[in-house]
Order: structure tokens, then C-alpha cells, then sequence
């Protein structure tokens, strides 16, 4: 009897967990919140200005989500598919308490989605072009903002929307770190004292109950140099053989236990 109880109590658990963590990725991923395998692409002009793709695969998350006892659910949701482009202009003067500058920055940005509960499909292609590295900085800070009223429109009334209240605040791992585009260098750092209360990101911490439970949670950054590398620092640093291209692989497990991973420094 205890065991069967005790069975009972881990599948409801990991039920509870699972909603988390699909209420969290479906309304707030973006910008390297380790959303299973995302790949943020940055490319680089002379000037400093660039353009940002981020890229990310969640269609694992459905999958799972029937696996733990939420068919029922997707299958009320119907054979709900949908491949469309949110321009971020059409929803950011309705967000409030944002100021008119960030307003501004916003609107310059778009996402691709595609979803389909049948097929678990749901992948998402962020762009953004910036002007410098201060934009582009922001604009990591902003988005989880501007995506979960976007998904939240886009979803409508699926088991998966209009439940962004009882999510935990959207975080990043790039939250975490300094980034520096400027001089010829491109530079990220630990912000040492913002990830001494690490512990207390929900959401994060709600990633690493995701890798618990098997889900594989890991992103790759990319970054597309004007002209070929000179030096280049940092454990996790791979250089192509043109050294114009600089990437940088890290898994959820490296962000809580070696956070300098994370870190590198490329003079080009």
C-alpha cells in the first residue's frame, strides 16, 4: 500500500513539474533561457551594428507532456497548427509600464512560430536588427515581456494559454553575464554579484528540474566576426577555420555548476 501511494505521489509530481515547465517555455522562451537545444546567431559589422537570430526547437516538450499524462488535454486543444510571424511593432504600445525608448526597440524586432500539436512541432525563430551592443543587450531583457503577451495572442484559449499568471517571472541565462561589443573585442563576463542570488530564479531552477527529469537542456552561441579573430580566450570557445566564426556550446548543468564557462573574450 505505502509503495503504491508513494507511486502515486511521484507521478502527480512530476505532473506539477511538467506544467511548470511547459507554462514557462511556451509562454516566456527567448533569449537563451536554455529552452532545450537554442541557438542564438549574432552577427557582426564593422560599425558594431548586426543582426540577431535566436532559434529554438520545443516540439520535445509536447512529446513529453503526453507521456506524463497530458493527452487528454492537447487532444481538447484539437489539431491546433499554425505557421505565422509576429512583428513585435503590432503588440509593444500595449505593454505596460515600459518606457517609450524600449518601446522603440522592440518594434524593430519579429518572430517566426510554428505549431502543431499533432505533428509536435513547435519551434520559434526570433530576429532583431541592432544598431550596437547597448541594443542588443536590452533587447535580451525585454523580450520575455513582449513574447509572453505574443504567444498568449497567438495560443488563444489552448490548455497551454492564457495561464502566463501562474508562471514564474521570466529569466535568462544572459541575465547573468556582462556582455561587450567594442574596440575590436567582444567580450562576456559573470555578473559575480547578480548570480550570487541565483538560487532564487525560479525559472531557471525550473530548467534544472526539466534536466532531472531527462530533458536534454542546452544552448549554443554564435557569433559572425567582420574580420578573422587575433586572440581568442574561453574554455568553451571553438574558432572556424576562417576564425570568423566564433562558437560557444554550454549545457544547463555548466550555467549552476561552472558558470565560466560561459565566459570568453575575442580580440578581432
Amino acid at each position: 500500500m505505502r509503495n503504491e501511494i508513494t507511486g502515486i505521489f511521484i507521478r502527480r509530481n512530476k505532473k506539477l513539474i511538467m506544467k511548470k515547465i511547459l507554462l514557462s517555455f511556451l509562454t516566456g522562451t527567448v533569449m537563451l533561457t536554455g529552452c532545450l537545444e537554442t541557438t542564438q546567431e549574432v552577427t557582426l559589422a564593422e560599425n558594431g551594428s548586426g543582426t540577431l537570430s535566436t532559434t529554438s526547437d520545443m516540439g520535445m516538450l509536447l512529446g513529453m507532456a503526453k507521456q506524463m499524462g497530458g493527452g487528454a488535454e492537447l487532444e481538447n486543444a484539437g489539431d491546433k497548427a499554425m505557421d505565422t510571424t509576429i512583428y513585435f511593432g503590432n503588440n509593444a504600445d500595449s505593454i505596460p509600464d515600459m518606457s517609450v525608448e524600449d518601446k522603440a526597440l522592440l518594434k524593430k524586432g519579429s518572430m517566426n512560430m510554428k505549431f502543431n500539436l499533432k505533428n509536435e512541432e513547435f519551434k520559434t525563430k526570433l530576429n532583431f536588427p541592432f544598431s550596437n551592443s547597448e541594443e542588443l543587450v536590452r533587447f535580451n531583457q525585454l523580450t520575455g515581456k513582449m513574447l509572453s503577451l505574443a504567444l498568449k495572442d497567438q495560443m488563444g484559449d489552448s490548455p497551454m494559454g492564457g495561464m502566463g499568471g501562474q508562471m514564474p517571472a521570466f529569466s535568462s541565462f544572459d541575465d547573468y553575464f556582462i556582455l561587450d561589443i567594442s574596440n575590436g573585442e567582444l567580450k562576456k563576463k559573470l555578473n559575480k554579484e547578480k548570480y550570487a542570488a541565483v538560487a532564487t530564479d525560479e525559472f531557471l531552477n525550473g530548467l534544472k528540474e526539466a534536466a532531472g527529469m531527462g530533458i536534454p537542456v542546452g544552448a549554443t552561441y554564435i557569433f559572425n566576426l567582420p574580420r578573422p579573430a587575433e586572440k581568442v580566450e574561453g574554455t568553451n570557445v571553438q574558432l572556424s577555420d576562417d576564425k570568423k566564426k566564433v562558437t560557444v556550446k554550454v549545457e544547463l548543468d555548466d550555467f549552476f555548476e561552472h558558470p565560466e564557462k560561459f565566459e570568453f573574450k575575442i580580440k578581432y
